[in-house]
């Protein structure tokens, strides 16, 4: 009980103390609009002894007060001052709340409000306000949700997020306040009028959407439109957020380059940091790289390939099926190509793919027909000619390939195929050759993509 006496005794000291004082509250600092009007929150507190004289009261404002070019720009009681405006806040209550119109740059200071009326109570009170006026309305705010991160003009996110970006811009006139607008549109928004804590006002519009992929690097722009009231004309401001989404790898595919390399290809942010190559034989797989792109000598020439990405939010296969024929062209012994060929010329595209079948070799191709069917001609002619017939030629092998190119042969960790054979025939002139040329064909699935070696041979 003794305790509770205390309380109240402090309390009603501490309520004797202020309102003993004469004292006014206002913002310390607001921003105007060259040609629009302002509202300016205000209170005030009188001595108790005071407070019969508040009758009738008159509401004031000081610009510069405290300076030479001191004057009163406002009376509440009259119809003409040199800036308009009117009390909205009840004096008698002690609110002193004023709306000043159509407010100019060169009204720009400190503001004070002085409290009369027709007895003792005049009091000019010592808080000021100052009021910047400018002729271009202040950059809207944009933020986002609490939990997400906003680094200078960029958001970053999180494909998949829920994401509410959140402008906001002040209004310092309350009849004309701003509109917001957002562009690109991505969701529907609404603009709602709030109260700040210094009870100035500030219009705010959400916009809420999914971040996706698709919206990484987008540029999101918040525009504020403010109206005047002095030629209903209109002042423009903006403020630009770019998002910065971060997702798994997408459109991951394989891409066969001039060279002949396989590379893995896929759009991921952050960038993709783990590649991996498999090789499909039968029911089994293989690992057989770690790199982004695959060079020449696998172990078989034969095989289907795929190629996985991986970041740090998930990986994806590649998708698309790609077929890799490895033809071999058995020339005949009047065949004048095998001088000037060298390992890696013509059909062969060094150690690796070749994108598509050449001219050259299409055209060597029909010459072989036709010094086949010459061929077939002499082996029916009789015996004397079928003692110039070469002997069948063996099947390609992986190791005559890589023999004609010089390589040290089957790599598991790669997955190019060196295409260009070469063996001394029996009964044939000395450099003969056995080519080899590849063609690439491609067809669409719904499985992943693998790029397919397969030997085939064409015989006499």
């Amino acid at each position: 009980m003794g305790g509770q006496i205390i309380i109240s005794l402090i309390v009603l000291v501490l309520s004797g103390v202020l309102c003993s004082t004469w004292s006014a509250w206002m913002p310390q600092n607001i921003q105007a609009l060259h040609g629009s009007c302002v509202l300016i929150p205000c209170t005030f507190q009188i001595p108790s002894k005071q407070e019969n004289n508040l009758k009738a009261p008159v509401g004031m404002w000081w610009s510069n007060r405290l300076t030479t070019d001191k004057k009163i720009v406002f009376f509440s009681n009259k119809t003409e001052n040199d800036i308009q405006g009117n009390i909205t806040g009840n004096l008698l209550k002690k609110n002193c709340t004023t709306v000043l119109n159509n407010i100019l740059m060169k009204w720009a200071g400190n503001f004070s409000f002085r409290i009369e009326a027709n007895n003792s109570l005049k009091y000019n009170f010592d808080e000021t306000v100052k009021i910047d006026v400018k002729d271009s309305p202040p950059s809207p705010q944009v933020t986002i949700n609490k939990d997400m991160v906003k680094e200078g003009d960029s958001v970053t996110l999180r494909e998949g997020d829920s994401v509410t970006l959140t402008c906001s811009a002040p209004a310092p006139c309350p009849s004309l306040p701003p509109t917001l607008s957002w562009t690109p549109r991505l969701s529907d928004s609404v603009t709602v009028f709030q109260e700040n804590d210094d009870q100035t006002k500030h219009a705010s519009s959400d916009m809420t959407f999914t971040a996706s992929h698709l919206l990484h690097k987008q540029e999101v722009k918040c525009t504020a439109v403010y109206r005047l009231q002095a030629d209903n004309s209109e002042r423009t401001s903006n403020t630009n957020v770019t998002l910065s989404v971060q997702y798994s790898p997408k459109n991951t595919s394989v891409l066969i380059g001039k060279d002949g390399s396989l590379t893995c290809s896929s759009d991921a942010n952050p960038a993709v940091n783990n590649y991996t190559w498999y090789k499909v034989t039968g029911s089994e797989i293989e690992v057989v790289s770690y790199s982004q792109s695959l060079t020449c000598n696998i172990t078989e020439v034969s095989g289907q390939y795929y190629c996985q990405a991986q970041n740090e939010h998930g990986l994806q296969n590649s998708s698309t099926e790609q077929h890799v024929n490895v033809l071999g062209i058995d020339p005949g012994p009047s065949d004048k190509r095998k001088e000037t060929q060298k390992p890696g010329s013509g059909d062969v595209s060094g150690c690796g793919f070749r994108a598509q079948e050449s001219t050259e070799t299409q055209k060597r191709k029909t010459e072989i027909a036709v010094e086949q069917e010459t061929m077939e001609d002499r082996k029916s002619s009789g015996p004397d000619d079928q003692l110039n017939t070469p002997e069948p030629k063996e099947e390609a092998t992986y190791g005559n390939i890589c023999h004609q190119l010089g390589t040290k042969g089957p790599d598991k960790r790669s997955a190019t195929v060196e295409a260009s054979g070469n063996k001394q025939q029996r009964g044939a002139s000395k450099g003969q050759q056995d080519d080899y040329v590849i063609v690439l064909e491609e067809r669409g699935t719904n499985e992943s993509e693998y790029a397919v070696v397969k030997k085939d041979k064409i015989m006499q």
